[in-house]
């Protein structure tokens, strides 16, 4: 007699069990034959892998380049940058306000601007020469120790005197005042009105030991716009109308250079003050020298960035006082 075999599980769940292993399989076979089938990777030939590597090259290449060139650029900058500033502006690191003079010649003056001290007068100095009234003119007179400038656009006849009604000095010019655009026009009962102003002075005119001083630059106290350099007296007879000419110091020589370059002029100025029956003969240097252009350097931004000439006249110098005395014509 056969044992009767005995399961765990009932007829009914055995076959729920097969059931569900026949469709596990079904449904894996299913996942299977809808899965793409791996395809080998294609091999690249020898000249595709050459390609390739070039292109990697390159463009390895092309980032180190512009690196290089951009430190380069840096370099280069960092050398030339001192070269840069020195040639805008050759006194950065003096603490004074300097004015270069440069000459037909080739020769250079040097002053420093003694702003602080002399502030009407260096003032004055520093607005003509920013608005390059100096500029193409001429040294119109030296003698008596003095060499002198201040809007002369020719030189003086042989036969000339002194006259502030002279058709070459810029200040007798109705287009070049015209042109002068510092100084508005609607200010002025006429262009050539603008340069009729007559400044206080901040020093006593009659301190030789200020104005005398070999290399002393000086302002013209009875002009607005003459200025001379002293170079020293020579052993002459001066008429006393001439030797007391009034002017106030406002700079001096920066340098022996400077001085020596005065010198030079002074050998060809006149040996003898002139007169004639008309009143002071001009004697201009020989041969003739031409400024040709003023600049200054080292300005207080603070002062000279929106500097209004007309408003700084108009106000009081360090003694209280205003600062011109008499401006013909201005309105």
């Amino acid at each position: 007699m056969k044992n009767k075999r005995s399961y765990s599980l009932t007829a009914k769940e055995r076959k729920q069990k097969r059931m569900a292993e026949q469709n596990k399989r079904a449904s894996d076979s299913s996942v299977s034959k809808s899965m793409p089938k791996n395809e080998a990777k294609p091999v690249l030939s020898a000249e595709a892998q050459m390609v390739r590597s070039q292109k990697r090259f390159k463009r390895s290449a092309i980032i180190v380049g512009c690196v290089i060139a951009v430190a380069i650029i840096l370099i280069i900058a960092a050398l030339i940058a001192p070269v840069i500033m020195y040639t805008i502006n050759p006194y950065r690191g003096y603490d004074d306000v300097i004015a270069r003079f440069r000459l037909s010649n080739g020769m250079e003056l040097e002053f420093v601007i003694e702003e602080d001290e002399y502030d009407t007068v260096a003032t004055n100095f520093i607005f003509l020469a920013n608005n390059k009234y100096f500029d193409n003119t001429v040294f119109y007179d030296a003698q008596g120790g003095w060499l002198r400038f201040g809007g002369y656009v020719d030189q003086p006849l042989s036969t000339s005197v002194s006259s502030f009604d002279r058709t070459n000095h810029r200040g007798d010019s109705v287009d070049y005042c015209k042109k002068f655009s510092a100084l508005p026009n609607n200010r002025f009962n006429n262009a050539t009105d603008k340069f009729g102003y007559r400044l206080r002075v901040d020093t006593k005119d009659t301190a030789e030991t200020l104005v005398r001083q070999l290399g002393t630059l000086t302002f013209r106290t009875d002009t607005s716009t003459e200025f001379q350099f002293f170079y020293g007296d020579y052993e002459e007879t001066v008429p006393n109308n001439i030797n007391n000419l009034t002017c106030a110091r406002l700079g001096h020589a920066l340098n022996d250079k400077t001085i020596k370059n005065i010198m030079s002029i002074r050998s060809t100025a006149a040996l003898n003050t002139h007169l004639s029956s008309d009143g002071y003969l001009w004697k201009p240097p020989t041969p003739n020298i031409r400024i040709e252009s003023v600049r200054i350097y080292n300005l207080d931004n603070s002062k000279w960035a929106n500097f209004d000439f007309l408003k700084y006249l108009s106000g009081k110098d360090k003694n209280g006082n205003q600062r011109y005395i008499s401006w013909y014509g201005k309105n």
